[in-house]
């Protein structure tokens, strides 16, 4: 069994070699947009209307809704996926082909339904930037986790500047070298530079320090809790004219407190 293992990891290494490379590059078909129609009308009808802008003539386009949405909310009781706007669309429509990424979206706040989505094309030679998700690997075996640590992803996606042809597919950190004793309870972007191609075409955002954490090990009994300032107020109780009451509707007079 001891002779064994060596033939086995080598089998293991040569699978994960041969498999093919990651790519989160999406082909999908859409039909343009009939002149004259409202979008409320393609809604009612199963159509979700778009345009392609940016680096040629504007494109009005109309997907199969519930085919996007599928794309748009992949998990079960998720909203908007954070790699739907970070991966390239190849849209196919007729005889010409648009490679584009998402640069805004409408979507209902709660439930996953899409109203309205804007395409920029992508141009290999042109900057496009966009915020690639991230996700984490080997958790059950982060010894900071089996220690009673906390493992934090900081930054659930990385905005990067892409030249290239192809978009990076999402990032996955492998974390099974987390410690709480510093320096090893973290991650930075200098950490996983070496995820992005070696040609160039792809950096992380400038407006980023290379010394920010991307993943973070840290111990929560330590971290202790930081009261309010006396003088700060809940920004959900304010409107443009004034704050709400709780106990004052604009009917009753306000209620005072009795020194």
């Amino acid at each position: 069994m001891n002779d064994s293992w060596s033939f086995l990891k080598q089998e293991m290494v040569a699978h994960f070699r041969n498999s093919p490379a990651r790519d989160s590059t999406v082909h999908i078909r859409a039909d343009e947009w009939p002149r004259f129609t409202m979008k409320e009308i393609l809604l009612e009808k199963g159509r979700l209307p778009a345009v392609i802008t940016r680096y040629g003539p504007n494109r009005r386009i109309t997907f199969n809704k519930s085919e996007l949405e599928r794309i748009a909310f992949d998990e079960k009781d998720g909203h908007l996926s954070h790699l739907f706007k970070g991966r390239l669309f190849r849209i196919h429509v007729g005889d010409w082909v648009e490679e584009c990424v998402v640069s805004d979206v409408s979507t209902h706040a709660v439930n996953q339904e899409l109203y309205f989505v804007r395409f920029d094309r992508h141009v290999p030679g042109e900057m496009t930037t966009l915020s690639i998700p991230v996700s984490l690997s080997g958790l059950w075996g982060c010894p900071g986790y089996r220690s009673g640590g906390h493992v934090e992803l900081a930054m659930p996606t990385i905005k990067c500047e892409v030249v290239g042809e192809r978009i990076p597919p999402p990032f996955i950190i492998d974390v099974t070298q987390l410690r709480l004793e510093a320096p090893y309870g973290k991650i930075t972007l200098e950490d996983i530079k070496k995820a992005l191609p070696n040609d160039g075409s792809v950096r992380f955002s400038r407006e980023y320090d290379m010394d920010t954490e991307v993943v973070t090990c840290f111990d929560p009994k330590v971290v202790g809790e930081v009261p309010l300032p006396n003088e700060w107020q809940d920004p959900n109780f304010d409107h443009r004219g004034g704050r709400y009451h709780l106990t004052y509707t604009g009917y009753w007079p306000k209620q005072t407190t009795r020194s």
